[in-house]
């Protein structure tokens, strides 16, 4: 059977094929995360050591989540109705050009260009990861879990990779190669994905959809699942503490090397990610599957308390542990979430997690701006501890008073 074959209406490859092709994809789609975790690094950094501006370094933050939720509201629009390979070719095209521009263009336009490249590539990770995540129950069938545990795995894999290849690709090759060495990896995910044609869409879902006017917040209430992402929210509000208490904490630790700190908690809270998607996720298969309500709750609360140690117990290797503790919870609580939100038919998933992505680098760009504003040296801990406690208590509330048959499913 010819891969064409697995369009809508069809019944798509034989499984070895189709495992094969899915291996490729997401080698693929690894090999471009490797490069976003390059550039999370380097865009950062070399907007300051070109402006030395707290406000132009702060903006650059903005603009990626600002194209987030731009990327989460045309998922939220349009995603049920769409051709979702294409609209995902579409996304790493438009990433690939915009770092493969900011790779070529002269000193003076660099800085103007920087903010809408950035913009744009933070609107594409968030229609491609949309996307992907409606996508999964057609790509993987019954393999869905495993999938979604693959995925966050290999994500902690791309961030140690990538954040570890920021300290030694600048010197060699300079922030212009950098550019282009991540513009090539989307480039690569774009080619995979039109020569392997996976089917991504049940047939006629895409004609339900275009019927089906209801909006994905009366969906989400109806299906029970509203909750999960209001916690999602809260707890990507929260983080927004740590992202800018770590540098800080970093200064205050190792003032003679203050992105080692960083650098160390992030490499553990990826391998937190590894060890909760490879090795706990197997083990706590049924329980998620019978309620990941109850997971979902009890992960985002280790997760929260995770990050809050690292900013309040004392010693080296208590921080680092910590660190992994919050890798473990966020892992959980992400595979528990997409495989919630996948209980959904296929023509209603597009706008679900369209209007997820608007919510979680919603509320990470408010935390940014209230953080910024807000936040002082001394008040670090007590920061951490007040926006992680928030989404900490309130996943305690719902995990206690969730009924014990799980989140219902709604009908197909």
């Amino acid at each position: 059977m010819t891969r064409t074959e697995t369009q809508a209406g069809s019944t798509g490859p034989a499984p070895s094929a189709t495992r094969r092709d899915l291996a490729v994809f997401l080698t693929a789609k690894t090999v471009s995360d490797v490069g976003y975790a390059l550039d999370f690094i380097c865009l950062s950094v070399f907007v300051w050591e070109r402006s030395h501006s707290a406000l132009a370094t702060g903006l650059l933050s903005t603009a990626l989540y600002a194209g987030a939720i731009a990327g989460g509201r045309l998922g939220h629009r349009y995603g049920d109705r769409w051709d979702r390979r294409r609209v995902m070719i579409g996304a790493d095209l438009v990433r690939m050009l915009m770092l493969g521009l900011l790779a070529l263009l002269p000193d003076s336009a660099q800085t103007w260009w920087l903010y809408a490249a950035v913009a744009l590539v933070g609107m594409g990770r968030s229609v491609f990861e949309a996307t992907l995540s409606a996508a999964t129950p057609v790509l993987a069938g019954g393999r869905t879990q495993a999938v979604n545990s693959v995925l966050a795995g290999l994500k902690g894999v791309a961030f140690m990779v990538g954040m570890g290849l920021a300290t030694v690709m600048v010197p060699l090759i300079g922030y212009r190669g950098v550019f282009a060495l991540d513009a090539s990896t989307y480039a690569l995910s774009a080619l995979v994905l039109t020569g392997l044609r996976l089917r991504m869409r049940e047939p006629g879902a895409a004609g339900a959809a275009s019927r089906d006017r209801t909006g994905a917040w009366p969906l989400l209430v109806g299906a029970g699942l509203a909750m999960l992402v209001v916690l999602r929210g809260l707890d990507a509000f929260g983080s927004a503490s740590q992202h800018v208490g770590l540098p800080i904490l970093g200064g205050q630790l190792r003032p003679d090397s203050p992105t080692f700190v960083s650098g160390a908690v992030w490499g553990c809270w990826a391998a937190g990610l590894l060890l909760a998607s490879f090795v706990l996720r197997p083990v706590a298969k049924r329980i998620i599957e019978h309620n990941p309500m109850v997971v979902f709750c009890l992960a985002t609360m280790v997760m929260s308390a995770g990050f809050i140690g690292i900013f309040w117990l004392s010693g080296w290797w208590p921080r680092l542990l910590c660190a992994v503790v919050a890798g473990l919870g966020d892992a959980l609580s992400e595979i528990t979430f997409k495989q919630a939100m996948q209980r959904l038919p296929d023509d209603r998933r597009g706008r679900a997690f369209g209007l997820g992505q608007i919510v979680v680098n919603g509320g990470f760009m408010a935390g940014l701006l209230v953080t910024s504003l807000v936040l002082k040296p001394d008040w670090v801990p007590q920061w951490v501890l007040l926006l992680h406690g928030v989404p900490l208590a309130v996943a305690a509330w719902t995990a206690a008073t969730a009924r014990t048959k799980g989140v219902p499913v709604p009908a197909r």
